[in-house]
């Protein structure tokens, strides 16, 4: 009887309860024919533009981030940032926010207050949906956040990680795990002597519709934290990066 029994495959967007629960790794995107046409359009006009300027605002920041961080002793670097490397932190900050700013996302609006490093010293940002979130370390002044080893690497953009002086994962040592906790607790249990810690608790990009569980990294400590929620206005989500969902050249 069970030899003979079929296996159905249910796509991954369907739920496989009901009420019918969307799947938070998918996202759709229903562009007119108008949204083409536009797309088309921009593509070869203000697109160029906006990167020849993105281009511009990330060369001015990652040299004067590299000045801040040229000739420092490996022992620095298990202690903030301070004195004159400290002092062009607004002027990156300046720069950063421009990319966001030549990029199409012109204002913040933000509601609440952020405290201090003494009051909180882990920021948690959710929900997480796409690599625009970090426009959000560029309006928290470029504070610490937890992020993958291999960023490091990565031309320029691994130099202004490095200004934030983050906490980097390897996925390839077994280690890291553990010792990213502890270099976690190390800095949040510091009295406010360390920046606060952005740490994207959900741990991986989704299309918003929910929050999925949150990975124990920022409670360890057992300080305070301050929840951050973002929201991206607009009629059409352009935004959201899930692995299943339109490719970047119509995002």
């Amino acid at each position: 009887m069970q030899k003979n029994m079929k296996r159905t495959a249910l796509p991954r967007q369907r739920s496989l309860v009901s009420p019918e629960i969307q799947n938070p790794f998918t996202h759709q995107l229903n562009l007119s024919n108008l949204d083409f046409l536009k797309i088309a359009i921009f593509s070869f006009t203000l697109v160029p533009l906006r990167l020849i300027l993105i281009g511009l605002c990330l060369v001015c920041g990652f040299l004067l981030a590299k000045v801040s961080l040229v000739f420092r002793p490996e022992e620095d670097k298990d202690r903030p940032l301070t004195g004159w490397r400290n002092v062009m932190r607004p002027v990156v900050v300046l720069f950063c926010r421009s990319v966001f700013f030549m990029g199409g996302f012109y204002w913040i609006r933000v509601k609440g207050k952020r405290v201090s490093a003494k009051e909180a010293q882990v920021l948690t940002l959710a929900p997480h949906s796409s690599y625009f979130d970090a426009i959000a370390v560029a309006y928290l002044d470029l504070t610490t956040v937890v992020a993958k080893s291999e960023s490091e690497n990565v031309p320029i953009f691994g130099t202004l990680m490095d200004f934030t002086q983050p906490v980097y994962v390897s996925r390839e040592d077994p280690n890291s795990r553990i010792n990213t906790i502890k270099e976690i607790q190390r800095r949040a249990q510091s009295g406010g002597q360390w920046p606060q810690i952005i740490i994207f608790p959900e741990g991986t990009c989704t299309n918003r519709t929910c929050l999925i569980n949150f990975k124990p990294g920022a409670f360890y400590p057992g300080v305070a934290v301050q929840p951050v929620t973002l929201k991206y206005p607009g009629a059409l989500d352009t935004i959201t990066w899930t692995w299943d969902g339109p490719g970047a050249y119509v995002l």
